[in-house]
């Protein structure tokens, strides 16, 4: 069953009202665009460069193969539409997702229970429909628990202390930053994503993969316990501070099964020079990660 434009234009309205959105006005304004563009029958225009002209005020010499902008909003649009599913949006009519490799959107109706009719024959009733609906809920959750788990089999990705011979798994955490600009918001995700790239690149430790990161994008929990559910033994944790047209990067190296820090340093650059920072920063953790350490 197709969804009409108007039920679209409904469901986004929802969207950007709600907790999830309300606090990011960076990607309001990316939903919003790519939603209408679609609707528009523009879909297939929604390329790269298009966007982080209209929506991210990019001049006309942006390069999306070196500025990766575009790339790191979708990740967390697309973390941010999955967030809202899973809680509040839940039981919501019209579902907007935003496939992997693409910045269309696509619509789909929510499958729903049919109803109960008079005799009772048909269906089922709103109690047995919430009910049929946690079920559902409930399997999915495990299905993508088991999921995680034989995937991180499949990588090595085991919890600390285990598996000997194998690489040092690494967790890079969001960067956090105490500014309420969208720009400093925007510059602190591109670096997460940037550094666990570049992590990842030199082939010498395990890492996480970004987007399971992101799900501890401002939770407050012991560090032994997001490593715990990561499967890492090492977690990196970073603050971003503008000094200026500087910016400087504050990063911390933790030990998950002692929950100690054992690495500290500061680097400095500035915001256009943001590829060559993440790389001085990966380098600088593979090193301090090897380097044997005292229990």
């Amino acid at each position: 069953m197709a969804v009409s434009p108007d039920e679209v234009r409904g469901q986004l309205d929802r969207l950007l009202a709600s907790e999830s959105f309300a606090g990011s006005a960076r990607l309001s304004r990316f939903l919003r665009y790519v939603v209408e563009r679609t609707l528009a029958g523009e879909g297939d225009r929604l390329k790269e460069y298009a966007v982080g002209v209209d929506v991210f005020d990019r001049d006309e010499g942006y390069d999306p193969r070196v500025d990766s902008l575009v790339r790191v909003e979708a990740g967390r649009l697309r973390s941010k539409l999955s967030e809202y599913y899973a809680a509040a949006g839940a039981a919501d009519p019209v579902i907007i997702r935003v496939p992997r490799g693409s910045y269309a959107p696509v619509f789909e109706p929510r499958a729903s229970a049919p109803s109960v009719g008079p005799d009772g024959a048909a269906g089922v009733g709103p109690a047995a429909g919430r009910a049929a609906r946690r079920r559902v809920i409930a399997l999915a959750a495990a299905a993508a628990l088991l999921g995680a788990g034989l995937a991180a089999w499949r990588l090595g990705l085991h919890p600390a202390g285990q598996g000997a011979g194998r690489p040092v798994v690494i967790a890079v955490l969001p960067f956090a930053h105490y500014s309420s600009s969208s720009a400093d918001e925007t510059l602190a995700a591109r670096l997460t994503d940037g550094v666990t790239s570049e992590l990842a690149r030199t082939g010498a430790l395990g890492v996480v993969s970004h987007t399971s990161a992101l799900q501890f994008t401002g939770v407050h929990k012991p560090l032994r316990e997001i490593a715990r559910t990561l499967g890492a033994d090492v977690v990196l944790e970073a603050t971003l501070l503008m000094e200026g047209d500087r910016v400087r990067v504050q990063a911390r190296l933790v030990d998950a099964a002692l929950d100690r820090k054992f690495w500290v340093q500061d680097f400095v650059g500035s915001a256009a020079e943001a590829r060559e920072l993440q790389q001085r920063i990966a380098a600088s953790v593979v090193s301090a990660v090897r380097k044997p350490r005292r229990r």
